[in-house]
């Protein structure tokens, strides 16, 4: 278990409780001192598919409290953010390199890393557009998948003024999209689209712009991450 306040390791003591979520009888109690607790042991049979209701508590003035449903399965490290609910970000710092290529060369995209909490819901554990290099996450102890997003472009509008490199999607979308090789607007009314057997850049409007091919996005994991 891993208790922060406000997104932040603090010194006081923060306590959480696993309680049966009906009865609420007490299942286990959680000290957390500087941020971290000692780990519980249960019998497996007993807990194995279970919910439970996990209440965290930081006396410390002005007090913050947090509770969350969760099902124990397996093993499964916790984090708990004890916060306002303005939005502090609850979960640990970690990061997880990255390196994104688009037919075998360097080329810059949004990656988003997601996790599975244990209590099975989704969040977004961090997002960047890059290439190469590191990306910054919060995460709860969860197993942390990573996607690379391609560009998807801008769906055509008659008329539209279009810079260099702007990417340009037809109406009816066939997995192609056009990149902006010599600024201008695009035609008034929709072109006929070419695919990839017709290369180099093509009028387009008052435009240039040359074929190039979407890829779906592409995902892994789970990841190894290192907390920081």
């Amino acid at each position: 278990m891993n208790m922060t306040r406000e997104g932040q390791q603090t010194s006081s003591v923060k306590v959480a409780r696993l309680l049966h979520p009906y009865s609420l009888a007490l299942q286990a109690v959680f000290v957390a001192h500087d941020g971290y607790a000692s780990s519980q042991t249960f019998v497996a049979a007993a807990v194995d598919g279970n919910e439970y209701l996990l209440v965290a508590i930081d006396d410390v003035l002005p007090k913050r409290a947090n509770a969350r449903y969760l099902v124990v399965s397996e093993d499964a490290a916790l984090a708990v953010d004890l916060n306002d609910g303005s939005g502090s970000a609850a979960g640990s710092p970690a990061t997880v390199g990255a390196l994104v290529r688009l037919d075998g060369l360097p080329a810059v995209r949004e990656v988003v890393a997601v996790e599975r909490q244990a209590d099975g819901q989704w969040r977004i554990a961090g997002s960047a557009s890059l290439d190469e290099g590191t990306l910054e996450l919060s995460v709860s102890g969860g197993a942390v998948y990573a996607l690379a997003i391609d560009d998807y472009g801008t769906l055509y509008q008659p008329n539209l003024a279009v810079a260099v490199d702007d990417m340009i999607r037809p109406t009816l979308f066939k997995g192609w999209l056009y990149r902006i090789t010599q600024a201008g607007t695009l035609p008034a009314s929709e072109p006929d689209w070419w695919d990839g057997n017709l290369t180099g850049p093509q009028d387009l409007g008052s435009a240039r712009a040359e074929v190039v091919r979407y890829h779906r996005p592409l995902a892994h994991g789970p990841v190894s991450v290192e907390m920081t």
